[in-house]
């Protein structure tokens, strides 16, 4: 059976000293079907040519670019909107993070073995510190409204950084736009408002790298 498609989204300005190592991480994973989506907002450090070199070498990569430079969230926003028509899952990773070789593969069998997720998240490293404690290991399947009270109840802060989440498309799709913008913490808003109406995977591997 065919994998999956998987959008994985890298808006990105003046990162060009993390770039390739985040281009990298992507390239090695194991999932069978993505696409890197490298979002150039106007970088003059170099940025713009690493992400050239990459997508001349390898078709699943291409680069877009804002028609001006954008603040970060409109960035964002404009970046998912670049997303393939055919993908069932969008995944950012920000262009000084990473992410491990099974992060697409195991996020998306549990995206698929639950249809009714549609936030999937993970251990993340964050510097050397493995986040969020204090959820069992048995746990990756809870409601939107669980997933909900045990970040704002128990304080357990289950979405990390936009690099630790995967979305399912079509939900990225119907928000215009995916972020708030203007708004303070628009990340984890967003998780919540999609919690409303939707489940919440968690898999208990450690599969995202976050620079402090």
């Amino acid at each position: 059976m065919t994998a999956p498609r998987v959008s994985v989204v890298t808006p990105f300005y003046n990162t060009a000293a993390y770039l390739a190592e985040c281009i990298e991480s992507v390239l090695a994973q194991s999932h069978g079907d993505f696409e890197h989506v490298l979002v150039d907002n106007h970088s003059d450090d170099g940025g713009g040519d690493i992400a050239a070199r990459y997508a001349a070498r390898d078709r699943r990569l291409r680069v877009v670019r804002p028609p001006r430079f954008l603040d970060q969230v409109p960035n964002y926003n404009f970046a998912l909107c670049q997303i393939a028509p055919d993908t069932r899952y969008v995944k950012i990773v920000q262009a000084d993070d990473t992410i491990f070789p099974r992060c697409l593969s195991e996020m998306v069998a549990l995206a698929e073995a639950h249809p009714s997720i549609g936030v999937v998240s993970a251990y993340r490293l964050f510097g050397t510190e493995v986040q969020p404690g204090g959820l069992p290991h048995t746990r990756t399947f809870l409601t939107g409204r669980d997933a909900c009270r045990l970040v704002l109840k128990d304080g357990i802060y289950l979405f990390g950084s936009p690099t630790t989440v995967m979305f399912r498309a079509d939900l990225v799709r119907r928000r215009d736009p995916f972020y708030a913008e203007g708004r303070l913490f628009e990340d984890a808003e967003v998780c919540f408002d999609l919690l409303v109406d939707h489940d919440f995977g968690f898999v208990p591997q450690v599969l995202s790298f976050t620079r402090t």
